[in-house]
């Protein structure tokens, strides 16, 4: 008897847990639907912190994203990506829209695409990563993201404003292509402006210096000639410079031997 009443409080015991629990989850629910995402966040996570839940990382998510919570959101998003049973590719569709509201464009574009790896044929992440990819100036990319939306969802309402996007986008590639020309031109024209001055500098001083070499050269000269002179002057002709020693003259007698 004792153990079956055991059994009985142990049984009503989970039972009482698991209604508690699903209450908590049902009121944040009914308060999400009613449009009151900061009364429901509560609930919402005493139903994960029970595990009650895996709706719950999902609605809770939205409910902070809301309120401009950005960054709350999407940690809900990163925890819930580690619940067996949470839907994936929501939870990273929400992370990428917060990163995207926090101006985290490179971020963003990351969670669009796990959430588009996680099933190929949910469009919505494409046209978002197509926008971030557009603010993070990938156009290329987001050219590609725009047109992949519009072969999927080719009634889309804003499917003649993607169309008209497209066609800027890809007329701004060929301004950017041309203006990317132009200022490869003109790269080129300052380079050989500047090749040219410098071949004139340098011509300049090759002729500064051939000169001065030349007027240093006809000053040696001048100093040569000069220093030749003062010695030339110095020194007296050949007849001057004969001497007999001593003035007037000397008699003297000669004798040959001859008869």
């Amino acid at each position: 008897m004792k153990i079956k009443c055991f059994i009985f409080v142990f049984i009503a015991f989970i039972s009482f847990n698991l209604f508690s629990q699903e209450s908590n989850f049902s009121k944040g629910e009914k308060l999400f639907i009613e449009n009151h995402p900061e009364e429901c966040i509560p609930y919402f996570e005493k139903a994960i912190l029970n595990g009650e839940n895996s709706k719950a990382y999902t609605y809770l998510s939205v409910a902070y994203f809301q309120i401009k919570k950005f960054n709350e959101s999407v940690k809900v998003c990163e925890k819930g990506m580690n619940d067996f049973a949470s839907d994936k590719k929501i939870l990273a569709y929400n992370a990428g829209n917060s990163c995207y509201a926090l101006g985290l464009f490179e971020e963003a574009e990351k969670w669009y695409s796990i959430a588009i790896s996680a099933d190929s044929l949910f469009f919505d992440p494409i046209l978002n990563r197509a926008n971030a990819r557009l603010k993070s100036g990938k156009i290329d990319e987001s050219i590609l993201d725009y047109e992949k939306y519009l072969s999927m969802v080719p009634d889309d309402v804003q499917k003649d404003n993607i169309v008209l996007l497209i066609k800027m986008l890809k007329d701004y590639k060929v301004e950017l292509a041309e203006q990317e020309r132009i200022r490869l031109e003109e790269e080129e024209k300052i380079k050989a402006e500047n090749e040219r001055i410098q071949r004139e500098l340098m011509e300049q001083e090759l002729k500064r210096k051939a000169e001065l070499e030349k007027q240093l050269a006809e000053e040696a000269e001048k100093r040569r000639k000069l220093l030749e002179d003062v010695a030339s002057s110095l020194q007296n002709n050949e007849a001057e410079n004969m001497s007999a020693g001593a003035e007037g003259t000397f008699d003297y007698e000669y004798e040959t031997e001859l008869e």
